[in-house]
């Protein structure tokens, strides 16, 4: 009896030992959950941080320098304002780039937030593990193609497109080129998984059959002529490449140019567009491009109208009715300084006609035209326009700044 109350002692010890074996792997592998849990927690936040960060900073592009201070403003850093002291030193490393696989790069369309930090552990220690490592990243871009738009393009294409700056012909129609290959790079920065675009011109067609015949300023005459000849669409463009086939860019090549200036009812009819097939809830946006004064009007309206009497006033007047329905405004002025018989005379009526009253310029009425100040686009000379309409498309996806990617390490 007594032999086996020994044993039993005994096995009791053996026991007692075992279990203290196994408590010290479970004790570790208990501290290693608790200690890496607590690291992934602060590389959640980390992440969050770097995000808020780059996202920030991306609302400046393409300002490369203050898109970085920004960033680095809402960053994980002690001066920034997102710090959080329970993440421990951060490391910050904040930078742009340019991105081929986003449209719209003039010099750059992102912003790189990088950071580092170090969490100590608690638990594993005794395992040597003194410290984890954390690295996140994250990648901003704008503008992105991530908002979605309705845009109307308005063209002028006028007969003076197909002059030089001193009013001589010129029948390779320089100007007009120039117009239609800055249309084609806006379409470039465009998204037409977003984005829709239609395309108004001045003078209209007599219909949309007829959008490709040499325009006449007598077209303004009628009530049924077709200021929009290309409806909103999104087929400008495939797998980033535009789409010659489509309807707007065999329409931009096939445009002649003939007939005067009137700005008004082109404006009207573009916004027309955007209310009849515009998108709900979606922004509107007016491209209006013009290399001249306004001089004439419809001859249905009185001969007192001012659609016919202050044509250049009267295209202020119909934009600003537009801009209060909240369709933003972008106009351009091109070779505003011609000495083509008056390109900067906005007169009643005619070219040879008397001057409006009160006097006012092309220059003036186009930067009326626009929303702000900000959004009129002056090329003073005749030349390419595709960095003019790669900024006002830049600039109309400016703030939509979106997340390209975020990684974690």
């Amino acid at each position: 009896m007594r032999g086996v109350l020994r044993l039993r002692r005994s096995e009791q010890g053996q026991v007692l030992v075992l279990i203290a074996l196994m408590l010290v792997p479970l004790l570790a592998i208990s501290g290693l959950v608790i200690d890496i849990g607590y690291a992934y927690f602060a590389q959640r936040s980390l992440q969050a941080q770097a995000d808020a960060a780059a996202l920030a900073g991306a609302q400046n592009l393409p300002d490369a320098n203050s898109a970085v201070s920004v960033a680095q403003q809402y960053g994980s850093s002690a001066a920034g304002k997102n710090f959080r002291g329970n993440v421990g030193n951060v490391t910050e490393r904040i930078s742009t780039k340019c991105l081929t696989s986003v449209p719209g790069c003039d010099p750059v369309n992102a912003v790189v937030v990088d950071e580092y930090a170090t969490t100590s552990t608690l638990f594993t220690k005794v395992l040597g593990i003194k410290s984890l490592n954390i690295h996140v990243r994250s990648t901003a871009c704008s503008p992105c193609g991530t908002q979605p738009l309705d845009i109307m393009i308005v063209l002028d294409r006028t007969g003076s497109m197909c002059q030089d700056h001193n009013g001589n012909n010129d029948p390779a129609c320089t100007d007009l080129n120039n117009a239609r290959n800055g249309i084609k790079s806006f379409l470039q920065v465009m998204n037409p998984k977003n984005d829709n675009v239609g395309l108004a011109v001045l003078p209209p067609a007599t219909s949309v059959g007829n959008r490709c015949a040499t325009p006449d300023t007598a077209n303004y005459n009628s009530t049924s002529a077709a200021y929009t000849i290309v409806p909103l669409s999104n087929d400008y463009s495939v797998n980033g490449a535009l789409n010659p086939s489509s309807n707007l860019i065999t329409t931009l090549n096939c445009m002649k140019a003939a007939g005067s200036t009137s700005y008004a009812t082109a404006i009207e009819k573009a916004q027309s567009e955007l209310d009849t097939h515009g998108r709900a809830n979606v922004k509107k946006v007016i491209v209006f491009f013009s290399d001249g004064a306004a001089n004439t009007g419809p001859s249905y309206y009185p001969s007192s109208s001012p659609y016919r009497q202050q044509p250049c006033h009267q295209g202020i007047t119909s934009a600003n009715a537009q801009k209060a329905k909240g369709t933003t405004i972008y106009s351009i002025g091109y070779d505003l300084n011609a000495v083509n018989g008056g390109a900067n005379k906005c007169q009643a009526q005619s070219s040879s006609g008397p001057l409006e009253s009160p006097s006012i310029t092309a220059y003036q009425a186009l930067s009326g035209i626009a929303s702000t100040p900000d959004t009129f686009y002056n090329q003073p000379s005749a030349g390419q326009l595709n960095s003019i309409f790669q900024q006002v498309a830049m600039d109309i996806q400016r703030g939509a700044s979106g997340l390209i990617d975020n990684d974690a390490s």
